[in-house]
């Protein structure tokens, strides 16, 4: 492909050597080139891309692009532009010939809910007869084709690769988790979306956003990539970060909450362990909806994903049907094998998503409430005693283990959380997850409940920088299976 037509849209702030010459390929990662690519550079969280200009050029690159002024070996290009990182996401997107521009974008983000109301959207449009797929922290779904997940927003070149192949496939909606580091990183750069939707703001990935402040405004990006003529926000009315995002990018709105008044509110709320149901009232009129997703912060998200339906002209009865279909792996998932007390496995790692889902199994227990849970390593660390002491105050019993511990001691993490646990906690430390999981089983008996947070859906563990084999639903399936 011509230079000249990768770079449409980069800012260029100034260039040397000839912009007429054809690039074989791209990439951001040196080890990635090959003869006749285009390498795109810019400092990143943890190196510097333009340290490896060398090993790029060594290995083929006939372009640079990059965000300082570089000087260059003769016959190779350098153009310096204002954000490679933006720049990246713009090349990726020319390269694969814009293939964003032959879908419907609807993006959602916050710190929990985006799985969940991003199965509930997608239901809902497959119930329509919208061709729709979508893109997440599970993985991407479409036409009957699943790719295996990698993180939540894709990094570009990965990202409109598949864009390239859902819009081939006849797909003409895509449903997409939008995470802020994603956004902060400019990865969805260019992109248009004509629903955006915000579930949530509470405490996460501070140790790369370093405040609540900058975690909120990397949120914020998405809604400022609104369609201008067509595009809505779905906003939670319950979240006090909604009114931030109306004050300072004041987009055209939809509102939703439990709590407060809102567009889409809910009433006769009926949650068990066997079903959610409710009735929405929404502007086009009501909604009896009953979910196979339990615990009823999925109110939420059903919410959210109505609007979402609404504002795409799904008609009611299609809601309703997409809604009662919805599956969403390791999401109040139950774990059943026969036993006279209930196991719920939950992605739940947050403050707020752990207070949300042993607050959603208290109202719904006969019996004593036992929480598994950890935090993962290399994140967060002001996350680990609040997420004690939630587990402290609303469960029974804890047991707390292992999460993600990747690079970090285990015992470091175990030894934070603990920190936030009162007097008189009820308690075990069982650093060997399978172990504690175990044991957490053997405590229960009939009409307890035992939540096992954190992983979710991840089938695997992952510790010094490898993922072990490892399913909090098959191993708790396991030991069920064992009991006598």
């Amino acid at each position: 492909m011509n230079l000249h037509r990768i770079l449409r849209g980069v800012d260029i702030l100034s260039s040397t050597g000839t912009l007429d010459k054809d690039i074989t390929g791209v990439a951001s990662d040196s080890r990635a080139v090959e003869p006749g690519y285009a390498f795109v550079c810019y400092e990143g969280v943890n190196v510097d891309g333009h340290t490896f200009i060398p090993q790029a050029i060594q290995n083929g690159a006939t372009t640079i692009i990059g965000e300082r002024p570089e000087s260059m070996p003769p016959g190779v290009t350098y153009i310096q532009t204002s954000n490679g990182r933006i720049a990246f996401s713009l090349i990726a997107a020319n390269w694969y010939g814009n293939p964003a521009d032959r879908l419907k974008l609807i993006g959602i983000t916050g710190t929990n809910g985006k799985t969940s109301t991003a199965h509930l959207a997608h239901s809902i449009f497959e119930a329509a007869g919208l061709k729709s797929g979508f893109m997440g922290t599970v993985g991407t779904s479409y036409a009957d084709v699943f790719v295996e997940p990698t993180i939540t927003t894709l990094e570009p070149l990965t990202l409109h690769d598949l864009f390239r192949e859902i819009a081939d496939s006849g797909v003409e909606y895509v449903i997409m988790e939008t995470s802020s580091q994603g956004l902060a990183q400019h990865r969805l750069a260019g992109l248009t979306f004509e629903t955006a939707v915000f579930t949530n703001l509470t405490q996460d990935h501070l140790d790369y956003h370093e405040t609540m402040e900058e975690y909120l405004n990397a949120k914020m990006m998405l809604f400022q990539q609104l369609n201008p003529d067509s595009g809505l926000a779905v906003l939670n009315a319950d979240d006090p970060a909604s009114d931030a995002i109306r004050d300072k990018i004041n987009p055209p709105n939809l509102t939703f909450g439990v709590a407060q008044p809102a567009d889409l509110s809910v009433s006769n709320v009926e949650s068990t362990l066997k079903r959610l149901s409710f009735v929405a009232d929404t502007p086009k009129g009501k909604i009896s909806a009953n979910l196979r997703l339990l615990g009823d912060y999925n109110l939420y998200n059903a919410l959210a994903a109505i609007g979402v339906g609404l504002h795409h002209d799904c008609p009611i009865e299609t809601i309703q049907t997409g809604l009662a279909s919805t599956v969403v792996p390791g999401r109040f998932e139950l774990v059943d094998r026969g036993q006279p007390f209930a196991v719920v496995v939950d992605y739940a790692h947050t403050p707020d998503g752990l207070e949300n889902l042993l607050t959603a199994a208290r109202k719904i227990t006969q019996g004593n409430l036992i929480s598994v849970f950890g935090c993962g390593g290399d994140r967060d660390r002001g996350k680990r005693p609040k997420m004690g002491n939630i587990s402290a105050t609303i469960a029974d019993h804890s047991v707390i283990t292992s999460d993600n511990p990747r690079t970090e001691e285990p015992d470091a993490i175990l030894a934070d959380i603990v920190e936030g646990l009162p007097d008189n906690t009820s308690y075990d430390l069982i650093q060997d997850r399978r172990t504690a999981i175990d044991h957490a089983i053997g405590l229960a008996k009939a009409g307890d409940l035992v939540t096992i947070a954190g992983k979710g859906h991840e089938p695997y563990q992952e510790i010094n920088g490898v993922r072990y084999g490892f399913d909090d639903r098959e191993v708790a399936a396991e030991f069920l299976g064992q009991l006598k």
